[in-house]
């Protein structure tokens, strides 16, 4: 990418020319040489959205859909679905607060707004929980099965039952426990980390067995709970230190990653599988469930991030936000001391992970937060990713028979970030604020530009009074910070500030009076305003942040069409 010049206007020598920004399409990048982010891109963004059409409007909000938290405060590792005509359930798996290790599960079933926990699974007063591993799940003729590739455990006695798994219908009494484990001649259900459902078959994947770590097993058609011992697939276990990380259904192949490596089952039975390697230069790393979307299967590759891996091609999705990973960009870095949760919700990519404190935002202080990256392909050649800091430990979306589809997050209070107990909606379009318990909070935001350089990068220029084009649809403040020859180290000016007041409730049609109410444009409740801020000085080159003051109690909805830099070319000496 390099720089663009827009073009300018001239009368005379010294006649002010213009530099306009009206295409934000690009996204976020924080690539270290800031001489060469995009014309469109931004080197720093929170809570913002990237509309196709070029603005970016802050981001709708969370909101919190369980009122109470499991059973002493039990933190939650992982959501699991369950569908069923009538019956749509979200399982949510609990590590015990007290650091036994024990995992119990809770349902929470879907009544189109809030949903709250109704109590653990159980079967005659015995709860079954797992052990350490956090459970995979997988669903086959209305029955969800997990397992762990560890023993089941009865909560009760604390003592090992050497179950192997369980499938659950729905109900509080239809939990059926398998009390044998695979045993290379029985045919009971295979202790596995990982389980699937593809070609009308169940299965599993990383075998508590000898050498189990890369075999794949699977069940007789039609019946997940009968498995041949003949019926498995090592895959290249010849390979140093690697091992089978998730398996993932892949329209006519099952994909097998690996930590350092991806292969695919085709075929259609036990008499015609057959195993094929794909890559032995990227792979999926332990703790990450891959995610099928519409345009490929995305897997996270330790250090370098996104992949993604369609029937033809393997790409890199992570380049333009890499840097927070190894490079000191004057933003905050990412870490992986958890693993990363992806979501493919309302065409998009969604990835929560580890992030470092933002010293923009007013909980900075705090450790233990996640940001949740959000991936839309559709803009430009390559997408646009955003940053969101919504503190997701896992993302998951919920697609309840007849009702809209949710993105589903594990979040924690605000004030208590590293406490993940409650279940929240992402993006919700209706959300002004977040909520994540009682307590409503307020959405911080901001957008940065790219550099504006005129039509000479090197040449120094005096910076006339620069015009924004805001809307919003209510009063809220925003504030403006300005940013000098490429330095992100903070801001050199005080920033400035103003109010968009919004129409807030517009007059409804025969209700309002003509030529007295005051009415909203056709469709939408936004109020443009035209500003024009002060003069900003000398510089080669200028970027310019827009966003809610920290401090502000008007921190409504704001969005950012149009900026126009005024400037003058110095003369060389």
């Amino acid at each position: 990418m390099v720089l663009q010049a827009t073009p300018t206007t001239s009368t005379g020598p010294d006649a002010f020319r213009y530099d306009e920004k009206s295409d934000f399409t690009g996204g976020l990048n924080l690539r270290a040489d800031q001489f060469n982010i995009g014309f469109n891109e931004s080197p720093a963004l929170l809570n913002v959205s990237v509309d196709p059409r070029g603005g970016v409007r802050r981001r709708n909000g969370v909101k919190r859909i369980n009122s109470t938290a499991p059973a002493t405060d039990d933190e939650i590792v992982k959501l699991m679905t369950h569908y069923e005509s009538g019956d749509n359930n979200i399982v949510a798996a609990t590590k015990a607060a007290s650091g036994t290790g024990l995992i119990s599960f809770y349902r929470m079933a879907y009544d189109g707004s809030d949903m709250n926990f109704s109590g653990p699974l159980e079967e005659s007063s015995v709860v079954y929980g797992f052990k350490d591993q956090v459970p995979s799940s997988a669903t086959f003729n209305g029955k969800t099965y997990f397992s762990n590739g560890d023993y089941v455990y009865n909560i009760d006695t604390g003592l090992a039952v050497s179950n192997s798994g369980f499938s659950w219908t729905g109900g509080t009494a239809d939990l059926v426990g398998y009390t044998q484990a695979f045993d290379g001649t029985s045919s009971h259900f295979p202790m596995a980390r990982y389980i699937s459902t593809w070609q009308d078959r169940m299965f599993a994947a990383h075998i508590n067995e000898t050498d189990g770590s890369n075999r794949i097993r699977w069940s007789s058609a039609g019946d997940p709970t009968t498995w041949a011992a003949a019926d498995y697939i090592d895959v290249d276990t010849g390979e140093d230190g690697d091992f089978i990380t998730a398996i993932i259904p892949d329209g006519t192949r099952l994909l097998i990653f690996k930590q350092n490596s991806v292969y695919q089952i085709t075929g259609f039975g036990s008499e015609t599988f057959q195993l094929r390697n794909i890559t032995r230069t990227v792979g999926n790393r332990d703790g990450c469930q891959p995610v099928a979307a519409t345009m490929g299967v995305f897997f996270w590759y330790g250090e370098e991030g996104i992949y993604i891996l369609n029937q033809q091609n393997l790409a890199w999705a992570f380049e333009r936000i890499h840097p927070a990973m190894t490079y000191d960009v004057g933003q905050p870095a990412l870490t992986l001391t958890n693993a990363p949760s992806l979501m493919w919700f309302q065409e998009k990519l969604w990835v929560s992970v580890d992030y470092q404190s933002d010293d923009n935002l007013s909980y900075s202080s705090q450790d233990g937060r996640r940001n949740t990256f959000m991936w839309d392909p559709s803009l430009g050649d390559t997408g646009a990713w955003v940053r969101y800091d919504i503190n997701a430990r896992q993302l998951l979306e919920y697609r309840p028979s007849g009702a809209t589809h949710h993105g589903i997050g594990v979040t924690s209070e605000i004030n208590t970030p590293s406490a993940f107990t409650r279940i929240s909606r992402i993006n919700v379009e209706t959300e002004d604020v977040d909520t994540y318990v009682s307590t409503a909070h307020e959405i911080e935001s901001y957008y940065q530009t790219g550099w504006f350089v005129g039509n000479r990068p090197t040449f120094p220029k005096r910076w006339g009074k620069t015009r924004t084009v805001l809307l919003a649809d209510n009063d809220v403040v925003i504030d403006m910070y300005i940013y000098k020859d490429y330095d992100l180290s903070g801001w050199v000016v005080p920033s400035y500030y103003k109010t968009v007041t919004g129409l807030g409730s517009p007059a409804v049609w025969d209700t309002g009076k003509w030529d007295s109410a005051e009415w909203a444009a056709e469709g939408t409740q936004d109020k443009y305003l035209f500003a024009r801020w002060p003069t900003i000085g000398t510089a080669q080159a200028i970027s310019l942040r827009f966003g809610n003051s920290p401090t502000s109690d008007k921190r409504g909805k704001w969005g950012l069409t149009s900026v126009i830099g005024m400037y003058r070319t110095r003369r060389l000496r």
